[in-house]
């Protein structure tokens, strides 16, 4: 598996907002430090679906930018997925709805998890099927 750093997800963050650079502020690095190590515990997120959602989830609660934590989790997590070889299409506006739902609490870690499964048998299936 391979897995992302902190400074990657600093970039994907930069890049959406490099015209504003006053938006250039990670309000607290060690919340995406501690976010990078959990996806990396096999022994708790056994598969990509969970290191998946925990990854995704967790950039979007935990605000950790000043600004643009849903459009850098869905990139980040695009980004994830590519690195392990799975390009779902159309990522970017089936995330988008969810990636709100994550930040009003109108669904659940869980529930997200459910999400991203569907998405991934749609995947395989589609693919490999």
């Amino acid at each position: 598996m391979i897995y992302l750093e902190v400074n990657d997800i600093l970039f994907i963050h930069n890049e959406f907002i490099e015209k504003f650079w006053w938006l250039w502020w990670v309000k607290d690095i060690q919340q995406i430090e501690s976010i990078l190590q959990h996806i990396q515990n096999d022994e708790y997120y056994k598969w990509i679906i969970e290191k998946s959602c925990h990854l995704f989830f967790w950039i979007i609660k935990f605000h950790c930018f000043n600004d643009g934590n849903k459009r850098t989790s869905i990139w980040t997590l695009n980004i994830f997925w590519k690195l392990n070889w799975i390009n779902i299409e159309n990522i970017y506006v089936k995330l988008e709805d969810i990636a709100i739902w994550v930040a009003k609490w109108e669904i659940s870690k869980s529930e997200l998890n459910h999400i991203f499964k569907s998405m991934f048998i749609s995947f395989w299936y589609n693919n490999y099927a």
